[in-house]
């Protein structure tokens, strides 16, 4: 299912990690909130996503909505500043 959704950008996060292997990873999200300041989700991003986001701005954001093995997620296609 594709979602759409209009939301304020309150922080971003990279994050590093070791795989089994043991080489060294990062993981990049973003803290998003709605609705009078209530911080509604993290959302994982791709570095190209995250390097193109600003912390305080407003992004209407494109998603795929869908269910795996560990539960539901959402797999963001487009993140866009609003203008």
């Amino acid at each position: 299912m594709r979602l759409y959704a209009n939301v304020n950008l309150l922080g971003k996060i990279a994050k590093p990690w070791k795989d089994k292997e043991g080489n060294e990873r990062t993981s990049y999200s973003a803290n998003i909130m709605q609705e009078n300041g209530q911080i509604i989700d993290t959302l994982r991003l791709t570095q190209e996503q995250y390097n193109n986001v600003t912390a305080g701005k407003n992004y209407t954001i494109t998603a795929d909505y869908g269910n795996g093995s560990n539960g539901a997620y959402l797999r963001i296609v487009n993140i866009s500043e609003n203008k």
